[in-house]
């Protein structure tokens, strides 16, 4: 990613990311995470919180007031991007679906045209692929992706996922705490709490806790 949140205007602007290659295409079990990212478009310094991701969405919260927004939210089934700010202002962006798309499905390198392999590791018996994502797509350049942007990816096989990614102009997304497991999909809703976007409905339950 260009920054970890620059495809769209930011804060109260909205911003685009990867999400899971099309509604119910991903293949993996889910998962909830602590996350720490670094990305100067949050703002100064290293960030934290919780992050779950699933068939029908990824979800990002972010703790402290450092962070410009408290949460960021992409809903896979219906296509849209929610940003929380920190004053609760709610922002929903949709028909950006091709471009939030690209990147979370089951490979690794999803958005890029050259995938290099850099080797496998083992980590608490998971098996984790390492790769070197080149040279992005135009889905991902329409969307604000610079051309020069690279990504390190370090890919748990079993969770279809990354855990750790890197790109050249110093943004850093690092899962940790991992829990395999589907997740509800009310996470991934407009937030219930913002009546006056109740016009956008909630998805169906099609990912039922197990």
């Amino acid at each position: 990613m260009p920054r970890f949140v620059a495809l769209l205007p930011f804060a109260v602007l909205a911003f685009s990311w990867p999400a899971p290659a099309e509604a119910g295409k991903y293949s993996g079990p889910g998962l909830a995470a602590d996350v720490v990212i670094t990305d100067p478009a949050l703002g100064e310094g290293r960030f934290t919180g919780k992050f779950h991701f699933d068939r029908a969405g990824t979800r990002f919260d972010l703790n402290g007031k450092k962070a410009r927004l408290s949460a960021i939210i992409f809903n896979s089934f219906n296509e849209y991007l929610i940003t929380v700010s920190r004053k609760n202002s709610v922002r929903v962006s949709e028909h950006i679906g091709e471009a939030l798309s690209a990147q979370f499905g089951d490979e690794p390198c999803g958005g890029f045209k050259n995938a290099v392999s850099l080797g496998t590791e083992s980590l608490s018996g998971r098996t984790i692929q390492v790769w070197r994502c080149e040279r992005p797509r135009q889905v991902l350049l329409d969307a604000g992706f610079g051309p020069e942007i690279k990504e390190t990816i370090w890919y748990d096989v079993g969770l279809k996922h990354f855990i750790r990614k890197e790109n050249n102009d110093g943004v850093k997304i690092e899962l940790r705490n991992i829990v395999p497991g589907r997740q509800p999909p009310a996470l991934f809703d407009v937030p219930s709490d913002y009546a006056q976007l109740n016009s956008l409905s909630r998805i169906a339950d099609v990912e039922a806790p197990q």
